[in-house]
């Protein structure tokens, strides 16, 4: 019974044995019942014929005393013979048991004595002795001889009957039981796998659209009843890891808003702390907006000078007071109207940046609102990238001023190489003329002097003239080649014909010292195309070859005169001395072609300082 109830399969298993079993016993019934009966209609046909023997015999007996002749004595013959061949044949003594208590075995038994011990043996003495009842006739039994036999006949058909009706019998409890089963079956069918298969396909429809709050009601211990509790576990343990996934999906959105709010605050504290010049301006709305994403509250920044370590800035994201310090009256971004006096702890970072101390970042917290790893990070970047922004000002700070000092070098070298040397000589040649006044030289000689003075001063005022060109072009202009640009430009006017420019200097780099030396010898070779070549073509080439640059200055003009001697040219002495602060190579000659080429090829400071750099690692 246990498996009965913990099992749907075993159920219908156990209904259709049972109604295969009642199919089975009504077969087995109706075999047995047909077997049983079998030859019992010839029985009973066989048993009636003796009625109608025993007639005959009795007929054919009267007949044959009356008149004793062969045929009738041969036809009473031939009626005791069937007689006692049907008594004895086969046929009725299948339908006779051979249970001596059995009615039949009984009746049989009677008819048999009763054929055996009177009328067999009354009907052979007719036979043997006609003549001794020639008086009188032989009583035979005949009417109760055939009561005899028509009692067998009942009970033969009654004994058919019984078995017919034991097999309806049998068959009517097996179809009742049948039905039974059937009825319990269709009855479990639907209570035990209807019910629940609805149940679970309409939990498992709600569950595939995300509706997890469905459970089956039936509780049983068979196959649907474990499936409907795996079901309802199953959906328990779903509905619990998708109530887990949202929180951690709300927690990973959360996190993901956080961070994309650090990222932003970090994106804006790059773009202040680089692109504002009042540091108030810059870091107070970084750090306000640190505030409202991290537990610090308030958040403090004191810088001192990076060289002497003097405060001279301090600010808070909350003040009652505007700091003395304030220069923008307008702005009330760090007050506030009271101060939390709440207890709070404090975390202090500095600013520091390559070794340079530029102050330090202090920032408060509740006890109770202790910031975690990612704000610290937070604030920790925040404070790099303020040291950063403080590292750039002052490096810049510090390359503009010695920017300044090596643009003043360089005044200073080109006033020192053109100016005072023609001031020089200058005060030479006013010497010369006042020893010439003293002496009391002629006229002549005097106004050779003065010729030389006049011609002095043009060269000299020519000279500040360039040099003030120069150092326009380099203060106005962002590099060298706008520079020779602006320069082409210039000349180009001047000679009424354009000059070509090709500049390309590639990788290699020119201090500002290189750049001025290489533009006044460009601009002086210019100079020079303007006043005695005569050409109409001039051309610039500034490029880079095997880390040297090489300046080529050409024209189509006439030329330089045969046995013409560099050294009595002011303008190119000025560039072979040039030429020589560079460590450069200087060549003026003709072209084949036609007009001057002047060529200028050096090695710039950058490419020597590598090389001196790698000997020294060599050594």
């Amino acid at each position: 019974m246990r498996i009965l109830k913990n099992s749907i399969i075993a159920r219908f298993g156990a209904a259709m044995f049972a109604i295969s079993l009642m199919a089975l016993v009504s077969m087995i019934g109706s075999v047995l019942v047909a077997e049983s009966t079998q030859g019992n209609a010839a029985g009973i046909n066989l048993a009636g014929s003796l009625r109608m023997l025993s007639y005959r015999l009795q007929a054919d007996t009267q007949q044959y005393l009356a008149q004793p002749d062969a045929a009738r004595r041969t036809r009473l013959e031939q009626d005791l013979a069937l007689f006692e061949e049907r008594l004895r044949s086969p046929v009725l003594s299948q339908v006779v048991p051979e249970d001596p208590r059995s009615d039949r075995r009984r009746q049989f038994g009677q008819v048999l004595e009763t054929w055996q011990q009177q009328l067999r043996p009354r009907l052979e003495r007719v036979l043997a002795d006609p003549a001794s009842f020639a008086d009188r006739a032989p009583e035979l039994p005949t009417d109760a001889f055939v009561l005899q036999i028509d009692r067998l006949v009942q009970l033969v058909e009654g004994s058919t009957e019984s078995k017919i009706r034991l097999l309806s019998l049998v068959q009517a409890i097996s179809l009742f039981f049948t039905l039974v089963v059937i009825g319990i079956a269709i009855f479990d069918i639907k209570f035990s796998l209807v019910n629940p298969l609805h149940q679970l396909v309409q939990m498992a429809r709600r569950t595939s659209r995300g509706d997890f709050g469905t459970r089956v009601s039936f509780q049983s211990q068979d196959e649907l009843g474990v499936l409907g509790g795996t079901l309802n576990q199953m959906a328990d343990e779903l509905s619990r890891i998708y109530a887990d996934l949202e929180q951690r999906v709300e927690r990973k959105t959360s996190q993901l808003r956080q961070t994309n709010q650090q990222l932003q605050l970090l994106y804006e504290t790059t773009r202040r702390f680089n692109h504002s010049d009042d540091i108030c301006h810059s870091m107070m709305p970084v750090l306000k907006q640190l505030e409202s994403l991290s537990p610090f509250s308030p958040i403090s920044v004191t810088l001192h000078e990076p060289l002497s370590q003097r405060r001279y800035r301090h600010l808070t994201t909350q003040a009652t007071r505007r700091p003395p310090d304030c220069q923008d009256s307008s702005c009330d971004s760090c007050l506030v109207p009271a101060l939390d006096d709440r207890p709070r702890e404090s975390l202090s970072i500095p600013i520091r940046k390559q070794g340079v101390y530029f102050g330090d970042l202090s920032a408060e917290y509740r006890p109770d609102r202790a910031p975690d790893a990612s704000s610290i990070a937070l604030l920790e970047t925040i404070v790099e990238n303020l040291a950063s922004a403080l590292s750039l000002e002052l490096k810049a700070e510090q390359e503009q001023k010695l920017s300044l000092v090596e643009e003043r070098n360089v005044i200073a070298r080109e006033l020192h190489d053109s100016l005072a040397q023609s001031l020089s000589y200058l005060k030479m040649q006013v010497g010369r003329l006042q020893l010439l006044q003293r002496k009391g030289a002629d006229a002549e000689r005097i106004d050779e002097v003065v010729e030389e003075l006049r011609n002095g001063l043009n060269n000299a005022y020519r000279q500040l003239r360039e040099l003030l060109t120069t150092f326009r072009l380099k203060l106005d202009q962002p590099s060298l080649e706008a520079a020779l640009l602006n320069t082409v430009e210039e000349f180009s006017a001047r000679l009424e014909q354009p000059v070509e420019l090709h500049y390309d200097t590639g990788h290699l780099q020119l201090n500002p010292n290189e750049e001025i030396h290489l533009l006044q010898l460009v601009r002086e070779a210019l100079a020079n195309v303007v006043k005695h070549a005569q050409a109409s073509q001039v051309s610039v080439c500034v490029r880079a070859r095997q880390n040297r640059i090489e300046a080529v200055i050409e024209d189509n003009g006439v030329g330089l005169p045969a046995g013409y001697d560099s050294s009595q040219h002011h303008g190119l002495i000025i560039m072979r001395d040039r030429s020589n602060i560079l460590g450069g190579e200087l060549t003026i000659g003709n072209r084949e072609s036609g007009g001057v080429r002047v060529q200028l090829t050096f090695s710039p400071h950058q490419i020597k300082s590598g090389n001196n750099r790698n000997e020294v690692n060599h050594q």
